[in-house]
């Protein structure tokens, strides 16, 4: 009687794993360094950057899910800031526009420039580029519940800032009519 060997399948090669994790993060990868620098084209070198460890990553037999490549991007861009020479520039411009593209609403602006920036990014993360605490949790390299402790006390920071500032605009119109 013959028996069938039956061979395992090969996976995918490098380069289709490569491809199917370039096109799931690529966008999410640019648009989180886009706001986070000025000039926006060096967001899109850092984006290629960010690739290429992927690519590594990937010859190495990973599978990067999004919030590990974000967790790249982060990483690279606080390398950038440190070391390099436009590090000067990026931080004074940071500065003056540390969010892209700017918030419409000035009063939510001021209560996010009042804010401490490890509780900003968190409500960044959260509400602009929509991560979930497990990914974010990956992203700064953290616990998902340390992240939703920090998120909340990051919440109630904010709703205290955007208070006060309403309440300061509030005296400052009865001033105006006096």
């Amino acid at each position: 009687m013959d028996q069938v060997i039956m061979l395992p399948r090969p996976g995918p090669a490098p380069e289709e794993r490569f491809a199917a994790v370039h096109a799931a993060c690529h966008d999410t990868v640019y648009r989180y360094l886009a706001r986070r620098i000025i000039p926006a084209h060096l967001a899109e070198d850092l984006t290629g950057e960010v690739f290429v460890i992927v690519w590594e990553k990937v010859l190495g037999g990973a599978q990067p899910e999004t919030a590990y490549v974000v967790a790249i991007a982060r990483n690279l861009l606080r390398g950038a800031y440190r070391t390099s020479a436009k590090a000067s520039r990026l931080r004074s411009a940071l500065a003056h526009e540390h969010m892209r593209p700017r918030v419409e609403n000035p009063q939510v602006a001021r209560a996010l420039a009042t804010m401490k920036e490890p509780a900003r990014e968190l409500l960044l993360l959260t509400y602009w580029d929509s991560f979930t605490a497990e990914e974010i949790a990956v992203i700064l390299g953290s616990s998902p519940g340390a992240v939703r402790v920090r998120l909340h006390r990051a919440r109630k920071a904010f709703a205290t800032a955007l208070a006060s500032d309403s309440a300061l605009l509030s005296s400052l119109g009865k001033v105006a009519r006096s």
